[in-house]
């Protein structure tokens, strides 16, 4: 297992890592417009004060010695300066909103597998019933829905037209945190990030024990005068977990990433936020550094899958 995982890391990680910054960074700088774009907009400014500027940014040098010098730094663990006009480094501006973050995409992921799970299973175990139906209905509506229409019609009814629940933001300055303040601010973004996982988990729990319940192993089971419940939660269910497993590897790091969006909506103040204000700013390194982040995730989603695989079923060993 662990010489697998070795060779995951460094003869298939890092290289993938090196090729997805090294496009990034060559689409962010061929890309219109750059971080001091917004100067040519300012009346009588002089074009040396913009070259200045530039200089001391170092977007005036070739791509390749921009990518280098930033590879370099973070080689170092040094993810760089934010180009705005605080010049903090990108390393403390995503720690800094990494919390509220992971605290929000956590709780999507509880609620999406913690709701996904047992509806794909009674879903499977009562097939082609009315409940099956009504659940697949669903289903397909959390996934054809986008995330940010639903937290849109989630904002307009119980924000605006009911006004139970805060329309956005995490805390006023001076409110007191409470575990019930808790609940209504993340409530509606949390239900908003986790909708889609709901009905993809549901799905394919459904369809992986509809699988399983079939094979031969468990009509033998069957056979030998065991019940249903014991058939399907103690034999099946461990082998209908394994494409489940797979989808939570990819879905960690797509979850982070579609909070981008929900964040937005809801003025919660994470890396979404963050990451906006660094497209619309050409802030080079915040973009870089989180991108990098996210790829990292992914990659790191994917290994635990290759690994849960093994730890769920025994057959399956990696050498």
């Amino acid at each position: 297992m662990w010489r697998y995982i070795i060779r995951r890391v460094f003869l298939q990680g890092i290289p993938v890592l090196l090729g997805f910054t090294f496009l990034l960074y060559l689409l962010l700088t061929i890309a219109p417009g750059s971080p001091v774009s917004h100067l040519r907009g300012v009346p009588n400014i002089d074009e040396a004060v913009i070259a200045q500027r530039e200089a001391q940014l170092g977007i005036n040098e070739p791509f390749i010695v921009q990518y280098t010098k930033w590879l370099g730094r973070v080689v170092r663990g040094d993810l760089g300066l934010s180009f705005d006009s605080s010049r903090r480094p990108v390393a403390e501006l995503i720690l800094e909103r990494m919390p509220a973050t992971i605290l929000l995409s956590v709780c999507a992921i509880v609620v999406g597998w913690g709701i996904g799970i047992p509806v794909g299973i009674l879903s499977a175990r009562y097939q082609y019933s009315i409940f099956d139906y009504i659940i697949t209905f669903f289903a397909f509506v959390g996934i054809s829905i986008p995330s940010f229409f639903f937290g849109l019609i989630l904002l307009y009814i119980f924000a605006l037209k009911l006004n139970v629940l805060p329309a956005g933001g995490f805390f006023l300055a001076g409110e007191t945190k409470t575990l019930l303040g808790y609940f209504q601010y993340l409530l509606l973004p949390t239900l908003t990030l986790g909708l889609s996982d709901i009905a993809s988990v549901a799905r394919y729990m459904r369809s992986s024990l509809l699988e399983v319940v079939g094979q031969d192993y468990l009509r033998t089971a069957r056979a030998k005068g065991l019940s249903e419940n014991i058939v399907v939660y103690k034999h099946a269910l461990r082998n209908a977990l394994l494409p489940i497993l797979t989808l939570m590897g990819f879905m960690i790091p797509s979850i982070f990433s579609g909070a981008v969006i929900v964040e937005s909506i809801f003025a919660w103040p994470g890396l979404g936020l963050l990451a906006i204000q660094a497209v619309n700013e050409r802030n080079y390194p915040v973009i870089m550094g989180i991108n990098l982040m996210f790829a990292v995730l992914i990659f790191i989603g994917s290994l635990i899958a290759d690994i849960s695989y093994a730890i769920a079923d025994p057959r399956i060993r990696y050498e």
